[in-house]
Parts: C-alpha cells; sequence; structure tokens
C-alpha cells in the first residue's frame, strides 16, 4: 500500500535521493508544478521514471487552464479561465458548451499522453460578490446549474482519457477575497449562506477524491481551518456534503496554514484527513510526515477496494488527430470574434 502522501519534487529529472525516497516510501502522489517541466520530451520520461520506482504513485498536476497553467509556454495549453467562459455561455450557451469541451478535450489528451494520472479539477467553488480573482476566474460563476453543465462536459473528458478528478476546495473557497496562498481567509457567512456553496459539492460527491479549503468558516469552528476542523471534515464534508471519497489537505506551505509540521500532521490525524499534500520538496518534511501521520481507515478501505482502478481510457488515444481539434478551436474563436 502506497503511503498517503502527495510530494513534490525539484527538478526536470529525479535527484538521488528523489529516487531513493519515492522507491522506499513509495508515496500515494507526486504533484508536478512549471518548475518541473522544461518540453514534453523532458516532463514525459520525469513521469514515467516515477512510475518505474513506485508504479501505483499517481502523478498529479494543476493543469485548470487559464490562470492555472503548468504549461505557460507550451500553445497546446493556451485556454481562456472557466470565468470567461461563463461569461459566454450567458450569451452563447452552445458556444460555451463547444469551448469547454475543447478546451477540456485537448488539456485531457496531452495529460494522457505526458503519463498524468490526476488533473486537479474540477473547481466546484461558487464566486460571490467580494470573491477574491485568484478564485474567481478558476469558477464557471456563481450560478449552479451552469457551473453543473459545464463541470460535466469537462469530467466526461476526463474520464474519456482514463484521468481522475480531483474537486477543491471543498467546503467551498467562493466564500472569501483573501488568497490562502498569503494569509488565512476567515469567512463570517452564516450556516444558510455557507449551504449554497457545500450544494454544488453534494452534486458530485461521488467523485474519488475532495482538496479541502484552508479557510476557516466562524459558522462552522472558530478555531480550526477547514482542513484541520474534526467537525468540518465530518459534519459538514462527510455528513451534509455526502463525501465518501479521500479527502487531502490543500498544500501545507500556504500560509492559511499557521502550524508547523509537527502540529500539522498532529492536527490532520485528528480531523481524520486521508492525505497530506506538501509542495515544499523537503524531505526532512515528508520523513517526519511518513513517521507520524496515521493512514486513516478510510485510505486503508479505499486502497484495498482499488477505487481508482476503474479510470481507464473509454478513448483509443493513438487514434485521435489532436491538431483537428486545436484547428476546430481556433476556428470557433476566430468565427466568433473572441
Amino acid at each position: 500500500m502506497n503511503f498517503p502522501i502527495i510530494l513534490s519534487v525539484e527538478g526536470f529529472s529525479l535527484s538521488k535521493q528523489e529516487k531513493k525516497n519515492i522507491s522506499k516510501f513509495k508515496p500515494f502522489g507526486v504533484i508536478i508544478f512549471s518548475r518541473n517541466i522544461k518540453n514534453f520530451s523532458q516532463i514525459s520520461k520525469l513521469n514515467q521514471s516515477i512510475k518505474i520506482l513506485s508504479k501505483n504513485t499517481l502523478i498529479f498536476i494543476d493543469q485548470e487552464g487559464g490562470i492555472v497553467n503548468r504549461f505557460k509556454k507550451f500553445k497546446e495549453f493556451d485556454f481562456p479561465d472557466n470565468f470567461d467562459l461563463y461569461n459566454i455561455y450567458l450569451k452563447y450557451p452552445l458556444l460555451a458548451k463547444q469551448l469547454v469541451f475543447l478546451k477540456s478535450f485537448i488539456t485531457s489528451f496531452h495529460l494522457k499522453k505526458l503519463y498524468f494520472d490526476v488533473n486537479t479539477v474540477p473547481v466546484l467553488d461558487i464566486p460571490i460578490k467580494n470573491t477574491i480573482q485568484m478564485i474567481k476566474k478558476r469558477t464557471f460563476g456563481p450560478n449552479i446549474n451552469i457551473n453543473i453543465t459545464l463541470q460535466n462536459i469537462y469530467l466526461d473528458n476526463l474520464f474519456n482519457f482514463g484521468l481522475i478528478p480531483l474537486m477543491k476546495h471543498i467546503p467551498g473557497h467562493g466564500v472569501t477575497n483573501k488568497d490562502s496562498h498569503l494569509t488565512m481567509p476567515i469567512s463570517n457567512l452564516s450556516n444558510s449562506s455557507l449551504s449554497n456553496h457545500i450544494n454544488i459539492f453534494k452534486h458530485f460527491n461521488t467523485l474519488p477524491l475532495a482538496m479541502t479549503a484552508h479557510i476557516k468558516y466562524l459558522s462552522w469552528d472558530q478555531k480550526y481551518i477547514a482542513t484541520f476542523s474534526k467537525k468540518i471534515i465530518n459534519e459538514i464534508i462527510r455528513k451534509k456534503i455526502g463525501f465518501k471519497g479521500l479527502i487531502m489537505t490543500d498544500d501545507l506551505e500556504m500560509n492559511a496554514n499557521i502550524y508547523d509540521i509537527y502540529d500539522s500532521i498532529d492536527l490532520s490525524n485528528k480531523s481524520k484527513i486521508d492525505i497530506i499534500l506538501d509542495c515544499s520538496s523537503s524531505w526532512s518534511k515528508y520523513t517526519k510526515i511518513i513517521d507520524t501521520f496515521n493512514v486513516s481507515n478510510n485510505y486503508r478501505k479505499f486502497y484495498k477496494l482499488k477505487k481508482l482502478i476503474k479510470y481507464k481510457p473509454r478513448l483509443n488515444i493513438e487514434s485521435i488527430n489532436i491538431n483537428q481539434y486545436h484547428h476546430l478551436y481556433n476556428q470557433l474563436l476566430v468565427t466568433h470574434g473572441i
């Protein structure tokens, strides 16, 4: 059984230490960033090298497109933010659906060709009046029905290519005007207002993976952010939302997490988080997590049942001429003056 940690690596290829430790500890996942990507051939080799050392380790990437793009230098991944597509939907619903389909199809095709397993989408946060742009741009807008329509298109293409989805940021990052990368957001919204944000997560509660929001929701827990809140994990995410899959932390390196690694692990154990995400590339931290983080019963059960193996490609990727899809996408933009 792979250990329930998702970690990062430093460069374009694995160091001797990284090779040794990935082989020894067999992490649940390795997440790839822009710093790890030089060209398609290189990232393909890096991902395959991880699989050789630990065949069941999943390769993650946060490739939403738009503001969150790990392939900024590559034209193959040049797409608008989701909120731009939402605005198009308000005027031209069919066109928006076509663009979302092509964005997700093209993205998923390339990720699968490059040996990725998980794309950390869908972003299910619902923006409100003062939602920070860092989150708002990544959403399909405030209307839940439009969100469901467009997210289903995106998810269908992940499934078509055998990629695993990871929904975020549960139970909702649209409630704040603060960036959790930089500081701890605190929400004063009432229970009834917060219920609007968790409703979309209810709709997608059968997905296998969810990432927490590093936000303190005062109506639910006045002491801890959702990641470290036993009450929010159990009563809101597990019971109200009805999510039975694996819950992972957002990155412990973010400034919304005010605790050191020892306290972070202790609080993760108490909140019954299933997987820890830490993007520090620090093996001194990773070994502390591996030594002291408790493997949850939910993780053991999930792993034993091999829940993630069902994500087999529905399409024969080798038969697809992806250039045709790129051409169709560009033609739609030109035709409609976008």
